[in-house]
């Protein structure tokens, strides 16, 4: 077993901090918008996933962000997230209509557990996109945490700038 001993010593409030700082470490707890802009103003490029947590936080400070909604016609008749795009990654077209997305603006992807979205997101980091993120658990992991489905029209996707 594990001894604190060394911990013991410090004042209450500095463990506190110590303590909070290992369980944030050790979590993968992320700030929303932290290691984009960061990557960014260094001019990397950005392609990892997020949780719904996250893509909340985009949607709500990154107005020039780019859902976008990769399963099928069918799974997105079923529900989807407000105010995404409908791009289906099974289509054959897929490669060539995601290239003709603007590479400059946030895009944020999701399926139906994260799969194809990954995918997607590994393809279109290949040509050249500078900022992407995929749904961690996709549109399942999103029902599944409480979050708002929508059965409104698909939003357009915006030609490249």
């Amino acid at each position: 077993m594990m001894k604190f001993r060394a911990f013991s010593s410090l004042p209450a409030g500095l463990l506190s901090v110590v303590l909070v700082f290992i369980t944030v470490q050790g979590s993968g707890c992320a700030v929303v918008g932290s290691e984009p802009a960061t990557a960014q103003a260094q001019g990397a490029a950005v392609a990892r996933d997020i949780s719904d947590v996250e893509l909340l936080g985009l949607i709500d400070q990154r107005p020039d962000l780019i859902l976008i909604d990769v399963r099928t016609d069918k799974e997105w008749d079923g529900g989807h997230i407000e105010g995404a795009c409908f791009l289906d990654y099974l289509e054959d077209d897929f490669k060539a209509r995601a290239e003709q997305l603007p590479k400059d603006r946030p895009i944020a992807l999701y399926c139906a557990a994260g799969g194809r979205s990954e995918d997607a997101m590994k393809l279109m980091a290949k040509a050249g996109f500078q900022e992407l993120y995929n749904l961690r658990g996709g549109f399942y992991g999103w029902e599944d945490a409480g979050r708002a489905v929508s059965q409104s029209e698909a939003v357009p996707l915006p030609p490249s700038d």
